[in-house]
């Protein structure tokens, strides 16, 4: 069914007939927030973790509870893209040094060998590297033999995944195969954060259910203390490989950062507990990312 596009003040009276109050938040806060701040689409996409009565109207829900967790998983994907970025760099600098020191590799075949079975992703990247106003000298000094440390440098964060993967058939090794392993999962967040989708929405939902999860991830999962019933939940399949690699791939300081960080977004989602005391969902999904932010405390 087509629906009928709202004036502002129209969405809010719409909100009201849903059962969406206005205590903590007045209409006129309500008619600020929506025209300056955020949209109506993004911002009531949370109402999906409160229930309803059995006349479908919305029980405890205010729209200050919807901007209070707009402004949460805003945090909560800043936070876990920049986690996201750490591994990207992490594998980098694992990549560089393990070609780097294999006498048969020279540094430029490996590229081609990538080339040959991934083509699009090689010109993708050279294209890239081509339109990029910031690289244009990196472009002019090493498009005609582009070497691995140049190539690693500028490709998505997809390709190097399937770099990952290509290289892992190359070598073998051990470190690789752990990094294979999350990698695949971990950067579903990561492409999540980096479009600004909201996380806090249909938690725990049998829309988002993984049947299997994979051995690697429950090994992790019980590492971390979190039940292999929970990561057949896909976002937290994804975190426990986020936080996982996450560990293994950076320094002691770093992960000690990123504890501390997270610790914070924590105490925020805590700013307003009465608001979410009896939302089982949300609170089930805040205790599984303080297990996850705490396997980063490498003190312990």
């Amino acid at each position: 069914m087509v629906k009928r596009m709202m004036t502002t003040n129209e969405l809010i009276d719409h909100m009201k007939s849903k059962g969406i109050t206005f205590n903590f938040s007045s209409e006129k806060e309500a008619y600020e927030m929506l025209t300056k701040v955020n949209y109506y689409f993004k911002l009531t996409s949370y109402r999906a973790s409160f229930a309803k009565d059995e006349n479908g109207k919305y029980q405890n829900l205010d729209f200050a509870y919807l901007t209070d967790l707009a402004s949460i998983d805003m945090q909560l994907r800043d936070y876990l893209f920049d986690l996201s970025l750490d591994i990207e760099h992490g594998i980098k600098v694992i990549l560089n040094n393990l070609i780097s020191n294999i006498p048969e590799e020279d540094g430029y075949q490996i590229v081609q060998d990538f080339r040959k079975l991934h083509p699009n992703q090689y010109n993708q990247t050279l294209q890239y590297l081509q339109k990029n106003r910031y690289l244009q000298d990196m472009y002019k000094k090493h498009h005609d033999h582009v070497a691995v440390w140049v190539f690693l440098e500028v490709m998505t964060f997809g390709t190097l995944s399937m770099f990952v993967d290509f290289y892992l058939d190359r070598s073998k090794t051990r470190k690789i195969k752990t990094i294979h392993n999350y990698l695949k999962f971990s950067k579903n967040l990561r492409n999540a954060c980096a479009h600004s989708n909201p996380l806090l929405v249909n938690l725990f939902s049998d829309k988002e259910f993984l049947r299997k999860p994979s051995a690697p991830v429950q090994l992790a999962a019980s590492n971390m203390k979190i039940s292999n019933n929970y990561i057949q939940d896909l976002k937290v399949n994804d975190l426990v490989s986020l936080f996982y690699l996450h560990r293994r791939i950076q320094s002691i300081k770093m992960s000690q950062h990123r504890y501390r960080q997270g610790k914070r977004l924590i105490s925020r989602f805590h700013r307003h507990e009465s608001w979410y005391a009896n939302n089982t969902q949300l609170n089930t999904f805040f205790k599984i990312l303080n297990n996850l932010i705490d396997y980063l405390n490498m003190d312990e």
